[in-house]
């Protein structure tokens, strides 16, 4: 038996006389036949399990029962990725170029997603669209998913008819977010694992281990006055946790909420997120993302036929810094009144580095903004890889020394108090 060239099975087996038939035995995937049909009948029963897909605005499930509004409550409160995000707006960019219809596509897309809640999403805004409405009208019932520069080059898309090349933009902005996301989470994971096992494994020892060490000491006259001070202050920390553990946990969580207070006001908001700018290597990884991100969007922005001072409101906007939404704003009101957009930025090389706005102006000058922007994207992605690297290969040896010195005390406050009682006994 025959597939492609390739053997799946024993030849010997009732083949067809090929000289007698009328049919070649190549017109046969398997001889067999018979073999296996039971299994193909069973493929022809299983079901693919999907989410019922509704249209938010006319699904009422008060009528239902609990399980049902259980589900639809987690359904309707779990998040959407950038990477569910990018996958629609690549697909539909795909099928939208293919000549298929956009409320024909988005309907398509919204029985194949994986995601529950964005399944719904895309079905509402196929519902909508049905109705009369643009893709970009439809998308703006769901602000709290797609933001306003998604939006934005949308609707620009639709009104010069290049929404399929829009659309693959917006999905390689949105791919390169979801992997630049992951990388600096990446980056994060090790150092912040390695402290919460650390954190962990001593509190641990402090409040399960070191008590029967002092029983023992204890036991064989060891007073506070004769015991190391590393196993001394041990011990102020074993009893602080084991004693006070309701003054630390209320002190941290104080601790929080007052902070969370200031960053929620106006004053402390804008603080904070220069703090995060000028704090050591992280600051300058986020100034090289936000830059990023500024110059990109922007990029996509006026090649989508935006205003340039529409486009960039939408791109302050998707910057989550107040003080780049703050530079941006003195942006804008520089452009307003007749000036250009690097003149604007030349006094904060703090925020934009004066390679960028050169950059800027020569865009400018040239009126190939987009293409200055495509490459200086590029250039600041590989940046930002490196910084990544960099960043990483210095936490390593860093943790690293940090946990030895940190066992190194941990095993010096437990074991020279045993060394001295196995030598006071004469061990």
């Amino acid at each position: 038996m025959q597939f492609n060239g390739l053997k799946i099975g024993n030849d010997r087996h009732s083949q067809p006389d090929v000289e007698s038939a009328d049919v070649k035995a190549t017109d046969y995937l398997v001889m067999d036949a018979g073999v296996g049909g039971d299994l193909l009948d069973k493929v022809r029963q299983e079901k693919v399990e999907r989410a019922d897909l509704v249209v938010y605005g006319e699904y009422d499930d008060s009528e239902k029962g609990l399980g049902v509004r259980i589900n639809d409550f987690l359904i309707d409160h779990s998040s959407i990725s950038l990477k569910d995000k990018s996958y629609f707006f690549h697909m539909l960019a795909v099928m939208v170029d293919a000549g298929i219809p956009v409320v024909r596509a988005v309907r398509s897309l919204a029985k194949r997603s994986t995601n529950p809640r964005f399944g719904r999403v895309l079905n509402t805004l196929a519902s909508l669209s049905e109705n009369g409405s643009t893709l970009s009208d439809a998308m703006m019932r769901f602000d709290g998913i797609f933001d306003e520069s998604e939006i934005g080059i949308i609707r620009s898309g639709e009104a010069t008819g290049r929404l399929y090349q829009m659309l693959f933009k917006l999905s390689s902005q949105l791919d390169a977010r979801h992997d630049l996301y992951l990388k600096l989470w990446g980056a994060a994971v090790y150092p912040i694992a390695v402290f919460s096992v650390l954190i962990v494994v001593a509190v641990g020892m402090l409040v399960w281990v070191f008590p029967t060490l002092l029983n023992l000491l204890a036991e064989g006259g060891f007073g506070m006055e004769k015991l190391p001070l590393a196993t001394r202050a041990l011990i102020l920390i074993q009893d602080l946790i084991v004693n006070y553990w309701w003054a630390i946990i209320g002190g941290v969580t104080l601790v929080y909420a007052l902070m969370k207070l200031y960053i929620a006001s106006s004053y402390g908001a804008v603080r904070w997120d220069y703090w995060k700018l000028k704090f050591p290597l992280i600051g300058q990884m986020l100034r090289k993302v936000y830059v990023l991100r500024f110059v990109s969007l922007l990029g996509i922005l006026i090649e989508a036929g935006l205003p340039v001072i529409k486009a960039l409101q939408i791109t302050g906007n998707a910057i989550p810094n107040r003080i780049y939404k703050l530079k941006v704003q003195e942006v804008i009101n520089g452009v307003k009144v007749g000036g250009k957009i690097s003149n604007s930025m030349m006094d904060s090389e703090f925020l934009f580095p004066s390679e960028i706005t050169e950059m800027i102006a020569v865009g400018e000058a040239s009126a190939s903004l987009t293409k200055v922007s495509e490459k200086v994207s590029s250039q600041y992605q590989r940046e930002i890889d490196n910084s990544i690297k960099k960043l990483t290969s210095v936490f390593e040896p860093v943790m690293i020394l940090f946990v030895g010195l940190s066992v190194a005390l941990l095993a010096l406050a437990i074991m020279a108090p045993i060394f001295n009682l196995s030598t006071s006994l004469g061990v």
